[in-house]
């Protein structure tokens, strides 16, 4: 593995949600969320990778604020974790943008350091209570 690099790809994920409605355009909404990562060019360390996301987004009169952390499980077992922030509007599709920063790793990916950007689409439910979507991200990264 590279001790240091950049990559671009999407991430596909189901979730859970949680809804806590509030006063009339208010509502918390919490989320578990499982999904995979392809890297755009089929390479790289974080080619099918898995995901694990818990967040929340807090929405006032349409506008989002998200947050959250993920587990990232790479092909070998070796595991790396972040942190997000977003923010956007609801709409069809709600589109949340916001960074990511990588806060640790075992394995090979102890010391893990960087970060990126996405953009996060979330589509219409499939069911109450479930949610699908995709993200698309830039990413850096620098290992010890």
């Amino acid at each position: 593995m590279a001790k240091e690099g950049t990559g671009e790809g999407k991430g596909y994920y189901i979730s859970s949600i949680q809804l806590l409605p509030m006063e009339k355009e208010r509502a918390q909404m919490n989320y578990e969320g499982f999904g995979i990562f392809a890297a755009d060019d089929g390479q790289g360390p974080f080619h099918n990778m898995t995901q694990h996301v818990l967040g929340g987004m807090h929405v006032f009169k349409g506008d989002i604020e998200d947050s959250g952390f993920i587990t990232c499980t790479l092909t070998t077992g070796d595991k790396f974790f972040m942190t997000y922030k977003g923010s956007g509007k609801m709409g069809k599709p709600t589109i949340v943008k916001g960074t990511f920063t990588y806060v640790g790793g075992t394995g090979k990916l102890s010391g893990i350091e960087g970060g990126g950007e996405f953009s996060r689409y979330s589509l219409q439910p499939f069911a109450e209570g479930k949610h699908a979507s995709f993200s698309v991200s830039k990413s850096h990264w620098k290992l010890p």
